[in-house]
């Protein structure tokens, strides 16, 4: 009696929809722009040699940020450049300017809400922007945790 009950729970829990936060990733085709927003996010100084990654944090309900933290690191490598994030206007936006091109993982993390991480490749002349919006914790997770 008490399997079926498990397996019914399991099941349940397991086709429940996921509640996670998300990252969208943008990367134009053109790099090296010289007019328009990617012309101002790597200055012309920077374009030969480096690449930039942008992005901006809103809730699943349309604030802007979040109270927490964004971070940008290389794979494979024990450091990260973290930069925070505050829930209030125009504080929503990070940037992570002159990056050498390779392989770097992305996540934001935020108070009450789903982390989220995703894995980028950095080239040198493109300006790479991440839409993330963060989904909150579920309240029974938020018991579970405490």
């Amino acid at each position: 009696m008490l399997r079926p009950t498990l397996l019914f729970c399991a099941v349940l829990l397991g086709c429940a929809p996921a509640t996670r936060s998300t990252m969208r990733l943008e990367s134009h085709g053109f790099p090296l722009e010289t007019t328009g927003p990617d012309a101002v996010a790597l200055p012309v100084d920077d374009r030969y040699r480096y690449g930039v990654v942008v992005g901006s944090v809103v809730t699943v309900a349309g604030a802007r940020g979040c109270n927490g933290e964004v971070w940008l690191q290389p794979l494979g490598a024990p450091v990260r450049d973290v930069r925070s994030i505050a829930g209030a206007r125009l504080q929503n936006m990070f940037r992570f300017p002159q990056l050498l091109p390779g392989r770097y993982e992305l996540g934001v993390r935020c108070f009450g809400f789903q982390p989220v991480r995703e894995k980028v490749q950095v080239r040198i002349g493109h300006v790479l922007r991440a839409g993330v919006t963060m989904n909150p914790i579920p309240r029974g997770a938020e018991a579970a945790l405490s």
